[in-house]
């Protein structure tokens, strides 16, 4: 004849379950999600403070508005909204193999505007990124004329990555008031610089 299970154990391992079950809980609902596992890596700074991520040092210089934009090659771009024109440095830090500015975006509120490839070399959106050998030049940002107003224009940001997908890898992040710069009629910007700066 089988000796009776005391009733204690019975209460001991329902507690032992519980506890494993509420720390599961805990686990799950403080885990990353996969959206966060494969989020950027912000590196956040302000205009004129040199920032640094994995293989990417980035500079943003000056930030301008304006009605329409020369480019030093002659490009002219005209719009029914605004140009945001960055003006900005950059070089890579570990390896020059695969890096270039391909992430070169403004973000107003939830909308992401990439840098225009218009310009072409009037512009170093895309550029090849070297060693310790800075470029320096203009991004322009093509956006509705409402964007440098309201609550998401006080909160804007330019993001620099040297990488096209950025996702667990280094983002350059810098906060810029949209709202606080007066547009100028036309912005005419010099020619993309490279080893200066």
């Amino acid at each position: 004849m089988t000796a009776a299970t005391p009733t204690w154990r019975h209460v001991a391992n329902g507690a032992a379950l519980l506890g494993f079950l509420v720390v599961a809980g805990v686990v799950l609902h403080s885990a990353p999600t996969d959206e966060q596992w494969q989020a950027p890596i912000p590196v956040n700074g302000a205009i004129g403070e040199a920032l640094t991520g994995r293989n990417i040092r980035a500079t943003v210089t000056n930030i301008r508005v304006a009605d329409a934009v020369t480019a030093s090659n002659g490009w002219a771009g005209e719009t029914t909204g605004v140009w945001v024109v960055v003006d900005a440095r950059v070089e890579a830090v570990v390896t020059d193999y695969g890096a270039s500015l391909s992430t070169a975006q403004l973000k107003v509120g939830d909308t992401v505007y990439g840098a225009s490839e218009r310009p072409a070399e009037g512009s170093i959106e895309g550029v090849s990124l070297s060693v310790g050998i800075p470029h320096a030049g203009p991004l322009f940002f093509e956006v509705p004329r409402d964007a440098l107003s309201g609550e998401d224009a006080r909160a804007a940001e330019v993001q620099l990555a040297a990488t096209s997908d950025p996702r667990t890898d280094s983002l350059i992040v810098v906060p810029v008031d949209l709202a606080s710069l007066t547009s100028e009629p036309r912005i005419v910007t010099s020619e993309p610089q490279w080893g200066k700066g």
